[in-house]
């Protein structure tokens, strides 16, 4: 459930381009920093944005500094260096925790065997914050709830309860449970196809078992809950307008990502076949 709160990449300037590069690469030197080199690889979109929109809301002073890339050509990049960045490594190390638990629960044989060993880099920083509700969503899960939007909603205050946790996302708080829940059914429809043929849970498959024998399965599910996602959408833009924001470095990356790239997002899984949707950096 990580990587889909991307930016429009076509529709940035390139300075906009150039602060969100920034962003990512603070986050990877903060994050490598704190977690050894391997934990680059934990690095997401999602992790980004509320870098960004911690520091927006907050209107925290970025400072610049500059860091070497361990990829070739290994030239100096140029970083960002706030509490958003340092929020965004732990948000982006805990997520990635959660990705591992269920890659643990969902993979089998040889795969189930080696998760145990990648990545095991406990958080405590949203431990308490973060056991009742993924206990929960564990527990539907065992239980094949049909129900997604009953899902969403515990990922949705999930999501809400972690920002509460930072001060400057408080006043942000119900954009971002309505991106919780957003983020929940964008990656169940996503992984429809991937989950039916593995066996793994997805609420949609709950949902809609009785068209397992109609042609075009994938596609009537899609079709069929596309408005949940669309109207989704238009309220996390409301919720994001109604926050008044003053113009402030990374406003119009946070505004790009909730206009541009979550519809586009939309678009893609709505329009996925067979092909892979690549959903990191």
């Amino acid at each position: 459930m990580i990587g889909y709160l991307k930016p429009d990449l076509d529709e940035l300037k390139v300075k906009e381009l150039r602060l969100y590069n920034s962003y990512y690469c603070g986050i990877c030197t903060s994050i490598s920093k704190r977690y050894g080199p391997f934990s680059r690889l934990l690095l997401s979109y999602d992790a980004v944005f509320f870098s960004i929109l911690s520091d927006v809301v907050k209107k925290e002073k970025i400072e610049f500094g500059s860091s070497r890339c361990p990829l070739p050509p290994f030239q100096k990049k140029k970083i960002v260096k706030s509490e958003g960045v340092s929020f965004g490594t732990e948000i982006s190390k805990f997520f990635s925790e959660l990705k591992v638990e269920d890659f643990k629960r969902d993979s089998r044989g040889i795969k189930h065997f080696l998760s145990f060993f990648i990545l095991d880099l406990k958080s405590n920083i949203f431990k308490d914050i973060a056991n009742s509700y993924i206990k929960e969503l564990y527990f539907y899960e065992l239980t094949r709830e049909p129900d997604p939007e009953k899902m969403a909603e515990i990922f949705g205050n999930f999501s809400r309860a972690l920002s509460g946790s930072i001060e400057s996302l408080k006043s942000a708080s119900t954009m971002i449970y309505l991106i919780g829940k957003w983020i929940y059914l964008a990656d169940a429809l996503d992984d429809l196809e991937k989950d039916f043929k593995d066996g793994n849970y997805n609420p949609f498959l709950e949902k809609y078992g009785d068209l397992f024998e109609i042609k075009e399965f994938f596609d009537r599910i899609k079709e069929k809950e596309r408005a949940s996602l669309v109207f989704l959408v238009s309220r996390i833009q409301e919720e994001y307008l109604s926050l008044k924001l003053e113009n402030f470095a990374g406003k119009s990356l946070i505004e790009n990502v909730i206009f541009y790239g979550l519809p586009k997002v939309n678009k893609k899984i709505m329009e996925k076949k067979d092909e892979k949707f690549e959903r990191s950096i």
